[in-house]
């Protein structure tokens, strides 16, 4: 991820779930139990640590960043 911050210059953090395995994909209701792996999830918090924006994508699909861009400028436009 700090490739693509440094590329798109973004000046905030940046999470991927992985140990404890699924910890925080479970807290956003994105971990498939049964298979034990994580939804394609993404979410925009808000500075306040609300939910701004969020996407599950079909498992095998690579949801890109369109959207998470698309999202930050608008939470942006609300300033």
């Amino acid at each position: 991820h700090a490739a693509f911050a440094r590329d798109r210059k973004l000046h905030f953090p940046l999470l991927s779930d992985f140990e404890p395995k699924g910890g925080v994909a479970r807290k956003y209701g994105a971990y498939r139990d049964h298979e034990g792996v994580s939804e394609r999830a993404l979410f925009v918090i808000d500075p306040k640590g609300t939910i701004a924006w969020s996407y599950l994508s079909p498992v095998g699909v690579n949801p890109g960043a369109d959207g998470i861009l698309e999202a930050l400028e608008a939470l942006a436009a609300k300033k």
